[in-house]
């Protein structure tokens, strides 16, 4: 039979073809009316019907002829969409040759999707919804170009999830950015990022660590509404359920009557998803559903409902399931308390009393005791400031200010730098050398300045012992440094400088009553002495230019 049907397709072959393509040919020039269909389609059945060929061949023969045609139209077409004769050419080549709509669909979707795809997305425009007014043309588009709605929906969906696909990086990017420190993302990452790349210090900013900076909700907004208005959500039907309806008296003064009927049950699911297109991995949906469910329960704003009517959606979207979503928000508790008060810390410094009634009035939501909350106050407390003092210190930029801000939010709050905060022995004496040494240089600190210096070194947690030897330390060092300058300018002969170098020193020598060990030639001494004796002393009282003097010679080794 095979080679029965070999020798048929070998004789008649040529014939059949040859028919075939001049029909095709002639109806491709246009302008093709009922009468040329007619006339052809005679020509073609008469070569069928005299050599008694079966269908199969026939179609064997008439398929590639059409995608030639569709092929040939595509690429003279501008836009990639064929004009309405060209459309009729098409449907007059399936009448012709016999071929059933659903047969083409195939040539159709390889030479014109793309066009329809390019039409999806010039349809989304800037705002990236699809507006009403623009769904008809595009179902007008999709049965001029001959594409299958089934194919159609797939073109659709890769649009949307081209279009959905920087927006979800956007927000996983912001999310990871905001939320993990710089080493958490470095490690995550593989990548190395300076200070700033962040916004404060690798620290978490905005609402429970959601950056309003970056407007990260706005953006999950966004993404929700682009998915839900361009109709991604799709409705299944998963069971049923009962429920009773009233139904009204027949008739007056009759009985209402209560009825039981089925109801379908609907469960959303989502075919494009952040997981799905490779967007995220589901550690980071879950990170970026668990932030959304913290902001939605906490937020006091407008937004607040629709927030809480957006998770489950917002979860979809990423590709979590429904389990996943309720594992997260069982998790929640905890993680809500403690982040509220990570929020309203990096903003405002330190509580106030509307932020102790909010965290009161979420200990009663969550079930947590009253010991627990202050506890996890406390814990939360340490955990920022420690943060803080990382962010300070690792900056390069501290100042004397910066320092004695931090310790008096450290004191005001009732953390112990050490113990709580974590800072080093060497740190504190670093930040109490640093405190003071301004007052010491500018003259406002002086011995006499006891109770000031006491209350610095207390507050860090410093002895007494160790608060001295900073102080002694500082004193020397600096002498050292401003007698080198004072002998260096008198040997290149700037007296000048040299006299404002000794009134530098003077003031430090009046902190120590004149002992600041130091090794001078009495060369260098004498000289020094002598000039600052002569400098201009307008202005001063002879006790204190008397004073100076005296601090001076005792500060150089020059007997009274």
């Amino acid at each position: 039979e095979e080679e029965g049907l070999g020798q048929i397709r070998a004789f008649f072959g040529p014939e059949l073809q040859s028919v075939l393509s001049e029909a095709t040919d002639e109806i491709s020039r246009g302008n093709t009316t009922e009468e040329l269909l007619v006339n052809l389609k005679e020509k073609v059945d008469r070569v069928i019907n005299d050599y008694k060929l079966d269908d199969e061949m026939v179609r064997s023969y008439a398929g590639p002829l059409y995608n030639r045609a569709v092929t040939d139209i595509g690429m003279n077409t501008p836009g990639g969409i064929p004009s309405t004769e060209e459309v009729e050419t098409l449907a007059s080549l399936r009448k012709l040759l016999n071929i059933a709509d659903d047969e083409t669909y195939d040539v159709h979707l390889e030479v014109f999707g793309g066009a329809y795809k390019k039409g999806i997305k010039e349809a989304l425009g800037t705002t990236g919804v699809i507006r009403e007014e623009f769904r008809q043309p595009l179902e007008d588009l999709r049965d001029r170009l001959g594409v299958s709605e089934e194919a159609a929906k797939e073109i659709y969906m890769d649009a949307i999830g081209e279009r959905m696909k920087p927006m979800v990086e956007f927000i996983s990017n912001e999310m990871e950015r905001l939320v993990l420190t710089k080493d958490q993302l470095a490690q995550k990452r593989g990548t190395d990022y300076g200070e700033d790349y962040f916004k404060d210090g690798s620290k978490a900013s905005g609402n429970l660590g959601l950056g309003t900076d970056g407007n990260i909700m706005s953006d999950i907004m966004n993404l929700i509404d682009f998915y839900v208005e361009n109709g991604i959500v799709q409705k299944e039907v998963v069971g049923t359920k009962k429920v009773e309806k009233k139904v009204p008296a027949d008739e007056e003064g009759g009985e209402e009557k209560t009825i039981t009927e089925e109801e379908p049950v609907y469960e959303s699911t989502y075919p494009i998803t952040a997981i799905g297109m490779g967007c995220v991995d589901e550690q980071v949906a879950e990170l970026c559903y668990r932030q959304f469910v913290v902001s939605s329960f906490t937020d006091q704003s407008p937004n607040a409902a629709r927030y809480e009517a957006s998770k489950a959606t917002f979860g979809g979207i990423l590709g979590l399931s429904a389990d996943k979503m309720e594992e997260v928000g069982s998790s929640i508790g905890g993680m809500v308390y403690d982040n509220y008060i990570t929020q309203s810390m990096s903003t405002k410094g330190a509580l106030d009393q509307q932020d102790m009634m909010f965290l009161a009035n979420i200990q009663g939501k969550l079930g947590i005791s009253a010991e627990k909350g202050e506890e996890m106050l406390l814990d939360t407390q340490k955990k920022i400031i420690s943060e803080e003092a990382s962010a300070l210190f690792d900056s390069g930029l501290v100042t004397p200010e910066k320092v004695k801000e931090f310790r008096e939010k450290c004191n005001s709050m009732g953390l112990d730098l050490e113990t709580d905060v974590g800072l080093t022995k060497s740190r504190l004496v670093s930040m109490f050398a640093m405190e003071i040494t301004p007052g010491i240089d500018s003259g406002e600190i002086t011995m006499e300045s006891a109770d000031l210096l006491a209350e610095i070194q207390e507050s860090l947690g410093l002895t007494e012992e160790e608060g001295e030897e900073v102080v002694a330390g500082l004193i020397q060092e600096r002498a050292n440094g401003i007698l080198a300058d004072v002998i260096g300018c008198m040997l290149r002969g700037m007296e000048v400088v040299a006299v404002e170098s000794m009134e530098k020193l003077v003031q430090y020598a009046a902190f120590v009553d004149g002992d600041l060990g130091l090794d001078v030639e009495e060369s260098n001494a004498n000289r020094a002495c002598n000039l600052f004796e002569s400098k201009d002393w307008s202005g001063v009282d002879e006790e204190a230019k008397e004073e100076q003097i005296s601090l001076l010679k005792k500060a150089l080794g020059i007997s009274a």
